[in-house]
């Protein structure tokens, strides 16, 4: 009888502990590298007749494309109904140009008669896809108990994010592409500095009291003179 109570109070121990699932936890880790998409929706009226958009309408364009952090890496598509016929679509053309002059990268058009939003509108979505930023733990000591032996509730956000912060165009996690010519030309272009030696590598321009490196900028060559686009700014390795 007493070796029935004990087994049932183990029993009862082990259910209130209310561990995670192993399994579960590590879907949860698979799960990061898939982007996380949010949609900001702004839609243009026209007047009917006019195929321009005025100095409000663009106001609202360029405070779309400067809200954020992410308007070369986010994606714009201008959408129409298609019931205006090349009105709309000159108008759709317009609205386009006001995003990338605002300094929004990927910009492109999509027509969805769906939508059915009359023939003296537009509508401007904007996509931002994230890796590793949302619905990560944050690694505090009280939310890591690893019971079962499964993955901790941090592992996979760092490399999830790091992921997400050097693609050029975070939706290519998504959706995916084929790599083009200009992706081989920069790609050719980094292999022959490596191969003839001319990798550039960063130089310290400041170091403090006590010794740590400061600020960096500017690269010179291996060869030891100053490599092609020295100076601060993106380059390519």
């Amino acid at each position: 009888m007493r070796s029935v109570f004990f087994a049932l109070l183990a029993a009862g121990t082990l259910c209130a502990c209310d561990n995670p699932n192993p399994v579960a936890e590590e879907a949860k880790v698979g799960m990061r590298m898939t982007p996380v998409r949010a949609d900001t929706i702004l839609a243009i009226g026209f007047r009917p007749g006019t195929g321009q958009i005025d100095p409000n309408q663009a106001h609202e364009l360029h405070a779309m494309v400067n809200a954020g952090r992410a308007a070369q890496r986010d994606e714009f598509v201008v959408v129409t109904d298609g019931s205006g016929g090349p009105i709309q679509q000159a108008r759709a053309q317009q609205v386009m140009r006001s995003l990338s002059g605002a300094g929004a990268r990927w910009v492109s058009s999509a027509v969805e008669p769906a939508m059915a939003m009359g023939p003296n509108q537009v509508v401007v979505v904007r996509s931002d896809y994230r890796l590793g930023e949302r619905n990560c733990p944050d690694d505090n000591p009280a939310t890591i108990r690893n019971n079962t032996e499964s993955v901790m509730g941090g592992f996979g956000c760092t490399t999830a994010y790091n992921m997400g912060q050097m693609l050029a165009r975070p939706r290519d996690a998504a959706v995916g592409r084929d790599p083009g010519p200009a992706d081989g030309t920069v790609n050719a272009a980094a292999i022959q500095r490596y191969r003839e030696g001319k990798v550039r590598t960063v130089t310290p321009t400041a170091t403090t009291t006590d010794g740590v490196v400061g600020a960096t900028t500017g690269a010179t060559g291996a060869t030891g003179g100053a490599g092609p686009g020295v100076g601060s700014g993106p380059s390519t390795y």
